[in-house]
């Protein structure tokens, strides 16, 4: 793939035909990926489901579910060797665009508290800590251990 921009990555809706794609972006971005049936519950069940491409191929993507005027990010990826060259920030700017036309006020999310570089991007596009949860997140190092979330939220 070349280098992503804003001028040539392009955001849609996900497809069932992405879902292969999207796994494997979700299987090297978390220690606890999302199965196939959580994407395929997520795309029917009406969640806002982005895909980024670059070149016809998906290089990120995101989800979010919106209850009344609230919105809560679900995940968004980006594949490992494209991170950092304005995809995710793309992404960003349709998703809460698509959300405000869909009537949300606010976007919720929980982020591991050890994410440092996911939890820049977010403060960088707006959002504010305003809690943690103990021990949220299984910890893939130690069986057993857990890790805090730190809950992050942006006015829209």
């Amino acid at each position: 793939m070349s280098a992503l921009s804003f001028a040539t990555a392009t955001i849609a809706l996900m497809q069932p035909e992405d879902l292969p794609a999207v796994i494997e972006i979700e299987r090297q971005s978390n220690s606890h990926p999302w199965t196939e049936r959580n994407f395929q519950d997520a795309v029917t069940s009406g969640y806002l489901s982005l895909v980024a491409r670059e070149l016809g191929q998906v290089c990120a993507f995101a989800i979010a579910r919106t209850l009344v005027d609230e919105a809560e990010l679900l995940l968004i990826a980006v594949t490992p060797s494209e991170r950092r060259q304005g995809v995710a920030a793309l992404m960003w700017i349709d998703l809460t665009q698509r959300l405000r036309i869909a009537g949300a006020t606010k976007i919720f999310l929980e982020v591991r508290a050890s994410n440092a570089p996911a939890r820049s991007f977010y403060t960088s596009r707006g959002l504010t800590p305003i809690g943690v949860r103990k021990n949220y997140y299984p910890n893939g190092v130690h069986d057993g251990d857990r890790e805090d979330a730190i809950l992050m939220q942006v006015a829209l």
